[in-house]
Protein backbone atom coordinates (compact mmCIF):
# COMPACT_ATOMS: atom_id res chain seq x y z
CA UNK A 1 0.00 0.00 0.00
CA UNK A 2 1.13 3.45 -0.06
CA UNK A 3 3.01 5.52 -2.21
CA UNK A 4 6.51 5.41 -3.58
CA UNK A 5 8.73 8.57 -5.00
CA UNK A 6 12.09 8.34 -7.32
CA UNK A 7 14.47 10.78 -7.72
CA UNK A 8 17.15 9.63 -10.32
CA UNK A 9 20.88 10.63 -8.93
CA UNK A 10 23.20 9.78 -11.37
CA UNK A 11 22.26 7.80 -15.19
CA UNK A 12 19.24 6.86 -17.01
CA UNK A 13 16.37 4.52 -15.17
CA UNK A 14 13.18 3.23 -17.04
CA UNK A 15 10.42 2.65 -14.54
CA UNK A 16 7.51 1.10 -16.05
CA UNK A 17 4.29 1.74 -14.03
CA UNK A 18 0.94 -0.10 -15.21
CA UNK A 19 2.59 -0.52 -19.02
CA UNK A 20 3.48 3.15 -19.21
CA UNK A 21 7.66 3.74 -19.59
CA UNK A 22 8.83 6.48 -17.71
CA UNK A 23 12.72 7.26 -18.83
CA UNK A 24 14.39 9.00 -15.76
CA UNK A 25 17.50 11.42 -16.15
CA UNK A 26 19.48 12.69 -13.31
CA UNK A 27 17.11 15.33 -11.48
CA UNK A 28 13.98 13.40 -12.68
CA UNK A 29 11.42 12.12 -10.23
CA UNK A 30 8.16 10.29 -10.39
CA UNK A 31 5.63 9.39 -7.84
CA UNK A 32 3.01 6.53 -8.30
CA UNK A 33 0.84 4.58 -6.29
CA UNK A 34 2.92 1.54 -4.81
CA UNK A 35 0.40 -0.72 -5.29
CA UNK A 36 0.41 -0.45 -9.25
CA UNK A 37 2.36 -3.45 -11.12
CA UNK A 38 5.77 -1.87 -11.89
CA UNK A 39 9.27 -2.59 -12.47
CA UNK A 40 12.47 -0.81 -13.08
CA UNK A 41 16.01 -1.16 -14.97
CA UNK A 42 19.52 0.75 -15.55
CA UNK A 43 18.21 2.42 -19.64
CA UNK A 44 21.23 3.16 -19.86
CA UNK A 45 25.17 2.02 -20.25
CA UNK A 46 26.51 3.83 -17.45
CA UNK A 47 26.11 2.76 -13.66
CA UNK A 48 22.38 4.14 -12.80
CA UNK A 49 21.83 6.01 -8.95
CA UNK A 50 18.71 6.43 -7.47
CA UNK A 51 16.79 7.53 -4.21
CA UNK A 52 13.89 5.67 -3.81
CA UNK A 53 11.35 6.26 -0.79
CA UNK A 54 8.43 3.84 0.80
CA UNK A 55 5.63 5.46 2.35
CA UNK A 56 2.82 3.12 3.83
CA UNK A 57 -0.64 4.41 3.61
CA UNK A 58 -0.82 3.77 7.11
CA UNK A 59 1.26 2.65 10.25
CA UNK A 60 0.10 -0.70 10.16
CA UNK A 61 1.78 -1.27 7.03
CA UNK A 62 4.84 -3.23 7.43
CA UNK A 63 6.42 -4.91 4.71
CA UNK A 64 6.86 -8.50 5.36
CA UNK A 65 8.82 -9.72 2.15
CA UNK A 66 12.05 -8.06 0.17
CA UNK A 67 11.04 -5.17 -2.08
CA UNK A 68 13.18 -5.96 -4.72
CA UNK A 69 16.50 -8.00 -6.26
CA UNK A 70 19.12 -6.68 -8.03
CA UNK A 71 19.76 -8.60 -11.46
CA UNK A 72 23.04 -8.67 -13.14
CA UNK A 73 20.90 -8.77 -16.74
Amino acid sequence: TGQEFVYCLEGQIEYEVEGQIYSLNPGDSLLFEAPLPHRWKNGGTIAARLLLILHPSDDRDHSTEQHFTISEN
